[in-house]
């Protein structure tokens, strides 16, 4: 009885905190925004920001808002404080409004053969990002690749390849019992939307297989099962060996998962989840763990390039500005994560 009150305590203040942040979001529908990103050396890495494209509420749940850990994560691959530009072959997990894998798409923007996977499973998410690539000029030149994946489908799919395979499986895993999805019926039901009978094409986990040199997700660990689920997939979809740079047979790339997310007083259960079911992975091994705050990381960043670049054009750049004021409301500690294939 005790532990059923103390999960309904946890469950009740999770659900405050969500309302809390969401109240706005859910008044004022579909909205797109900019969000500004640096290069290493301070210049922007696209003018005018990354054009990010947010669901309303009622269509979207919880993926219609860009979370602080997209945005801390999309910074640090922006400026190659985690340097992706050496990677072909990108998956993201969990796309939401779709900042982090647009992102990535701008930073591995004409890097012959690289692209960038954005997934979800609604159909109004997988029509945010492909918005969000069209309006980045990152869609006609293929560089992202919007696709339907439902995690716990796939897990099902993983199960049964890894059977015929003669693998062993992994014991099933349910769908979270806070299901935020019925999302999806109202989606479904939606009368008049852009996306209303779209057929989006689908990931699937034999085509999917080891098929991507490097996994990216953020903030995907708010139930319990995504922990599970989220570890199955990477460990799934990341190639099994390393592959040559540009085919320089003397330059070599390790495949790598990265993963961002907020260390939230009422996830710590989640967290060492997580961080337990990756730990069983035998193929997979913690190259980093860092912690920290999206206003740390960004006056980290800031003092590093005084030298290069005058405090004044610093101080007159308003998107800076902004960002730094937004940062200021995000209290949040972020943990980032960097696995490799071993």
């Amino acid at each position: 009885m005790v532990n059923e009150l103390d999960e309904w305590e946890r469950v009740a203040e999770m659900a405050s905190k969500l309302t809390s942040e969401l109240c706005g979001k859910g008044s004022s529908g579909a909205v797109q925004r900019r969000v500004p990103l640096w290069r290493h050396d301070g210049d922007p890495l696209l003018l005018g920001g990354i054009a990010v494209h947010e669901p309303s509420f009622v269509h979207a749940d919880v993926g219609c808002k860009t979370w602080g850990a997209a945005i801390l994560l999309a910074r640090r691959i922006a400026r190659q404080s985690i340097d992706i530009s050496m990677f072909r072959r990108c998956v993201e997990l969990g796309s939401g409004t779709g900042l982090l894998g647009l992102a990535a798409g701008c930073a591995l923007r004409g890097v012959e053969g690289a692209s960038v996977t954005m997934t979800d499973y609604l159909p109004v998410l997988i029509q945010a990002a492909r918005k969000g690539a069209q309006s980045n000029g990152l869609l006609d030149n293929g560089v992202i690749v919007p696709m339907r994946m439902d995690w716990f489908e796939m897990a099902q799919q993983i199960a049964a390849l890894s059977e015929n395979q003669g693998q062993q499986t992994r014991d099933a895993i349910s769908l979270p019992a806070a299901n935020y999805l019925d999302a999806v019926d109202r989606d479904a039901t939606a009368a008049g939307n852009e996306w209303e009978g779209r057929v989006e094409p689908t990931l699937g986990a034999e085509e999917s297989q080891g098929a991507f040199d490097l996994v990216i997700a953020a903030d995907v660990l708010y139930e319990i099962e995504h922990c599970y689920v989220v570890a199955l997939l990477a460990n799934h979809l990341l190639a099994t060996t390393k592959s040559s740079v540009g085919g320089n047979s003397k330059s070599y790339i390790t495949p790598r998962f990265i993963l961002t997310t907020p260390l939230r007083s009422t996830h710590w259960r989640e967290i060492a989840a997580f961080e337990a079911e990756m730990a069983a992975t035998p193929t997979m091994r913690l190259a980093s763990k860092d912690d920290t705050t999206r206003t740390d990381d960004l006056d980290s960043w800031i003092s590093s390039i005084c030298d290069k670049r005058s405090a004044t054009v610093l101080a007159n750049d308003q998107n800076l500005a902004r960002a730094i004021d937004e940062d200021a409301d995000d209290s949040l500690i972020y943990r980032t994560y960097i696995y490799e294939r071993c």
